[in-house]
């Protein structure tokens, strides 16, 4: 065997590894916010409830997320096979991005390309979550390739045109990526293309009228371009108000600050390739101004760093629209450094340390952060609160979207950093108005309900209690002896004995329910003047009555249509049940 067939299966190794660990991530890895609220809107669009609940018809929304959506009963098999979908795209947008580097997929710079690609550490963070981000790379990626890489004239440009209006409609945010690039490439065409401008834009033009469409064709309507514009006046009056009444807006310095330790030789070779296409520019002037070279690559990621630049809340998934191009201008300037010491073997020791510990080793000290972070709480919360609620008249409320097989409590059913001044400012719009107008049987509370106010939070106490700290039900704790109580959702309630605590006084009403009950026993008494029986009851709404002995404190807890016994979960945290700035 040659050294080269060494090295070419050792690259297949390596990127076997590597799709078996982006498996088993996609599958086992902690779910995050947008992806919930991704997949919820999808769900409400698939069950055409969005004249119920808010949504956006975005291309991103449609089409496969619906058909999987559409059908679902339970919640976490919707959530695992919509993160399979996107790790298709993960791997798609990691082979464009191997095409476009080395120019030849199918060959040797092909595979290193793709190896090198396949371990960035930011791809990993975000590269296969539920998000239209990804979608939005894959559109860039292919339009750089068709017109940058594989120069098929009218074809590339027509291509480039279908792949522009799928990708602003996908979202919004495109605007400010694709609207640039497809100037410039229409402005100055490859000389590769041999056409003029004219035609070249109308190719353009017919591909984004093909694929107009064929949107029409299949959604029936013209709703979709419609709600575009009506999500795109929403975007720009959020952008326009950031930094102005409580809507935060922040610099992009602390998403940037994860590249260093993430990916330290890809920032020495972007600077290195950037002075390079600089010194060439001061020494060759106009002359420089071509497609040849890395100066394409230099302008489109100045281009992404100054879309991070304008955008209000450029959290740390936004990286997804940088990486990926200055891996583009760092491998093609690691190149030109291969060719200088590719025959001085005596440096390749010292190549090797480099790209171990400046590119592998970092990446593998970032990636194992998500084996830290599993969504089994997720998951188990997930079927919990299926088993617990009737998807037709029982509401769960988590303020994100985790439980999309249930209706939530209100048209405004989700918490985010640009909504929730007007949440807690309107009347009627405050979290306490929507569960007492539409009481939800399960809230499940993370770090986005610690923004309410505290009069919202004395509310939930009021109507609700902890099988866990991220896990709530209605219900409500009586003081000892029983008394009078208030079921504000009819459905199957269990009452419960509390384990007596050494230090309680047995006359005081309880405290604020922040911590998890703890049920012992068997309950005597009456309910309504009805003997109780150890089993679960029918309650419907209204005030209701319950006497017990003197010394047993007893509590009315929500058990669902199928349950018949208080549920038993284990310890969980309601802030880190999501991670905020993953």
């Amino acid at each position: 065997m040659t050294r080269h067939q060494l090295w070419i299966g050792l690259l297949f190794c390596i990127l076997s590894a590597l799709v078996w660990h982006s498996v088993h991530l996609a599958r086992t890895r902690i779910y995050q916010v947008d992806e919930c609220q991704n997949v919820y809107m999808a769900r409400i669009l698939a069950t055409g409830q969005s004249p119920e609940f808010y949504t956006f018809r975005s291309l991103f929304l449609m089409g496969p997320l619906c058909w999987l959506a559409q059908n679902a009963t339970q919640s976490a098999a919707l959530f695992a096979s919509a993160r399979l979908l996107f790790l298709a795209i993960f791997w798609i947008n990691l082979v464009l991005l191997a095409a476009i580097a080395s120019g030849n997929l199918f060959s040797t710079r092909g595979l290193i390309a793709l190896t090198a690609g396949a371990t960035l550490a930011p791809l990993w963070d975000y590269g296969f979550e539920i998000r239209h981000d990804n979608l939005v790379l894959t559109s860039l990626l292919f339009i750089w390739w068709a017109v940058r890489v594989k120069p098929m004239g009218l074809l590339s440009y027509a291509l480039a045109g279908a792949a522009t209006l799928g990708a602003l409609l996908l979202a919004v945010k495109c605007l400010v990526y694709v609207l640039p690039l497809a100037v410039a490439i229409l402005a100055f065409p490859p000389p590769a293309h041999g056409k003029p401008r004219w035609q070249l834009a109308l190719a353009g033009i017919s591909g984004a009228i093909l694929v107009a469409a064929l949107i029409r064709v299949s959604s029936g309507s013209w709703d979709a371009w419609e709600a575009y514009i009506a999500v795109l006046r929403g975007v720009a009056s959020h952008s326009a108000a950031a930094g102005v009444g409580g809507v935060s807006r922040f610099w992009p310095w602390e998403t940037l600050a994860r590249l260093p330790g993430q990916t330290p030789l890809l920032l020495a070779l972007t600077i290195a390739g950037c002075y390079a296409v600089v010194s060439v520019l001061v020494r060759r002037r106009k002359a420089a101004l071509t497609w040849e070279g890395s100066l394409p690559e230099v302008l489109l990621l100045a281009g992404a760093l100054a879309a991070l630049m304008v955008n209000p809340t450029p959290f740390p998934y936004n990286l997804l629209h940088v990486v990926p191009y200055a891996f583009l201008l760092a491998f093609k300037y690691g190149e030109t450094i291969w060719k200088e010491l590719r025959y001085r073997t005596k440096l390749w020791p010292f190549i090797a340390g480099v790209l171990a510990f400046l590119h592998l080793v970092p990446f593998a000290v970032a990636s194992k952060r998500h084996l830290d972070r599993p969504n089994s709480r997720q998951q188990e919360l997930m079927r919990l609160a299926e088993k617990m609620s009737d998807p037709v008249k029982d509401p769960v409320y988590d303020a994100i979207g985790m439980v999309p097989t249930r209706r939530s409590i209100h048209f405004q059913w989700y918490l985010h950093s640009l909504n929730i001044r007007a949440l807690v400012d309107t009347p009627g719009s405050r979290v306490r108005d929507m569960l007492a107008a539409r009481p939800a049987a399960v809230f499940i509370p993370s770090y986005r309900t610690t923004w309410l106010p505290p009069e919202d939070h004395v509310f939930i106490e009021q109507r609700y209690v902890p099988l866990a700290d991220d896990f709530w039900v209605l219900g409500t704790v009586l003081p000892s002896g029983g008394g009078m109580f208030e079921i504000f959702h009819p459905g199957r309630y269990r009452i419960a004995k509390l384990k007596p605590a050494a230090d309680s006084d047995t006359n005081s009403t309880p405290a604020v329910k922040t911590v998890p009950l703890e049920l012992d026993g068997l309950v005597t008494g009456t309910l309504d003047g009805t003997t109780m029986s150890n089993q679960s009851v029918e309650l419907s709404a209204g005030t209701h009555r319950i006497e017990t002995a003197r010394d047993s404190q007893l509590a009315v807890v929500w058990v669902g249509p199928r349950l018949e016994e208080v549920p038993h979960l284990g310890p969980g945290s309601h802030r880190t049940l999501f991670w905020n700035w993953y």
